[in-house]
């Protein structure tokens, strides 16, 4: 059986295919402080909360809760599930677009759940900076085409494959040091 797949690595590789090879490769020597950016930093708090399950003491909402999905090789933790009205709220420290990543991701994290047997009958990204609600829909037949293919994609990547790069998302990239491709353009 092939491994698990982290729910985020959907968000990175929508991102560049090319990050989801860097991160696995200087996982083992991966120093957050000389590698991550402030806005990565900035994010990590924003999670804080979530990860040390302190955002709030109501029992009926789950926090930073590990899930599963059998039926697309994928695992991760959600951020908030609050049972009683079925809402999923994935935290972001800040939200300007709902990028097809973070969509990905809470897809990720709805099917999960489902499969683990929760209700969620909304789904949102919730940007900390801004203080707003950006609601997802639940995925229709289309969009979970989408995410299955995305999901195969990710499976199926090589370093070999053809790459177009996007020099906007190289200079954001936390490997862009070790990129052979962003070395090459004159950014």
């Amino acid at each position: 059986m092939e491994s698990y797949i982290p729910i985020t690595f959907l968000n990175d590789f929508s991102f560049c295919p090319r990050s989801i090879y860097f991160h696995n490769i200087y996982q083992e020597n991966y120093n957050e402080n000389t590698v991550h950016k402030t806005w990565q930093k900035e994010g990590q708090a924003a999670h804080k909360s979530i990860d040390e399950q302190s955002y709030t003491s109501r029992k009926d909402v789950l926090q930073g809760l590990s899930v599963y999905s059998v039926q697309y090789g994928l695992m991760g933790k959600i951020d908030l599930f609050d049972q009683r009205s079925g809402v999923l709220t994935e935290r972001k420290n800040s939200v300007t677009a709902v990028y097809p990543g973070f969509r990905y991701q809470i897809y990720a994290q709805y099917y999960s759940l489902c499969e683990m047997g929760y209700k969620p009958r909304v789904l949102r990204l919730h940007s900390k900076k801004s203080n707003q609600a950006y609601p997802i829909s639940i995925p229709s037949e289309v969009e979970r085409a989408e995410f299955e293919q995305v999901i195969q994609e990710l499976r199926d990547f090589s370093l070999e494959d053809p790459f177009s790069q996007n020099i906007a998302k190289c200079r954001n990239c936390i490997y862009n040091p070790l990129c052979d491709y962003y070395k090459e353009v004159d950014l």
